[in-house]
This record gives structure tokens, sequence and C-alpha cells, in this order.
């Protein structure tokens, strides 16, 4: 009887363990076979440097590394303005790009200059909104984007928004260094959308 009961709480833990892991994969499988962009080449590549230094801003105030977050900030300050806009089929659609970008861009230029981080933050997600729309716009298609919520993001009760190329949960708002909460609340959020053009 002793040792049923052992192998029933066994069994039970194993559960709740295997309940708690169970996560989202960390890479998504975005190339489709046969797929065609609607975008030119160049567009792509110059708007991928955007996603790649967006991605590296991001770990960085996961990793709450001030240092980093004003480097990144600053190359996709870069990249956002290198991208030739002026390519997409819709005319509408590329004016708009252009205000969408230079409106990121001077919020990125106003995060590297204020402190601290908690300030950064705030400028994070003016900057996160703007491409997430600016990707709406554009069409761009070439991965999925995953936009996600912290309902706690400021204050303990002001949402904030960020976006991902998976859709794992990491907070960059709470980070793994938080001074109260430390890595614990790093997988808090939500997945709010999910921007898929490769259809």
């Amino acid at each position: 009887m002793i040792y049923l009961k052992q192998a029933t709480f066994f069994v039970c833990v194993a559960f709740i363990i295997s309940a708690c892991n169970n996560k989202p994969a960390a890479t998504e499988t975005t190339a489709a076979k046969n797929f065609t962009s609607k975008n030119t080449d160049s567009f792509n590549v110059a708007f991928d440097s955007v996603l790649l230094n967006y991605d590296s801003l991001r770990n960085a105030f996961i990793n709450w590394d001030t240092v980093a977050a004003d480097k990144y900030a600053s190359l996709l300050q870069m990249a956002l303005i290198s991208v030739p806009y002026e390519q997409l089929k819709d005319e509408a659609a590329a004016s708009k790009a252009v205000t969408l970008a230079q409106n990121a861009a001077t919020g990125l230029e106003t995060l590297i200059t204020i402190d601290p981080i908690d300030n950064k933050r705030r400028f994070f997600y003016t900057v996160s909104e703007g491409i997430y729309h600016l990707i709406k716009t554009t069409g761009y298609d070439k991965t999925v984007i995953y936009h996600k919520k912290c309902p706690m993001a400021f204050s303990g009760d002001q949402a904030g928004w960020w976006l991902s190329p998976t859709a794992t949960i990491d907070n960059p708002y709470l980070g793994k260094y938080h001074p109260k909460y430390k890595n614990a609340m790093l997988e808090c959020g939500s997945v709010e959308d999910t921007i898929n053009n490769m259809q």
C-alpha cells in the first residue's frame, strides 16, 4: 500500500511538471515550399535587418543591458530608414510606411538618450507598436511575426506590447533581472496577434 501511494505521488508530480513545461517550440517553421514573396529581394533583405536588430534590442531588455539596448537601438534606427519603401507596389502603403519608419526612428533616438532603463522601455513599447504597424502596412512576408502583450509592463498594471519571431513568451519588460521578480516573470504575457503574410 505504501509503495502504491508513493508511485501515485510520483506519477502526479511527473504529470504536473509535464503540464508546466508544455510550451510552444522555441523556433517556428516559416518557409513555405514554392512561396514567392510579394516584395522585392532588396526590400526583404533590408527589412530582415530591421527585424534582426529589433530582436537584438528586445534581448537587450530581457537581459537588462542598457549598453546593448543603446547599441541595437542605433542599428535599428539606421535599418528602419534604409529600407527601400518606394519599392512597394502600393504607393499609399509606401507613403504610410515611410511615416511609420520615421516615427519609429524618432522614438529610438529618444530611447538612446533617455535614462534609466524603465524609461527606455516606454520608448521600446512605442517603437514596437510602430514596427508592428509597419509590418502590416508593408505586407512583409518572409517570416511569421508574433505580437505579444505584457499586462504589467509599467507600474505593475499598465500593458506593453512587443514583437517576436517565435510564439514562446520571453518578456522584455520584466526580463531576467527584475529588482522585485528576478526572472520569475520572464514568461509572463500572451500572444495577441500573429502576422503571417505568407499565405
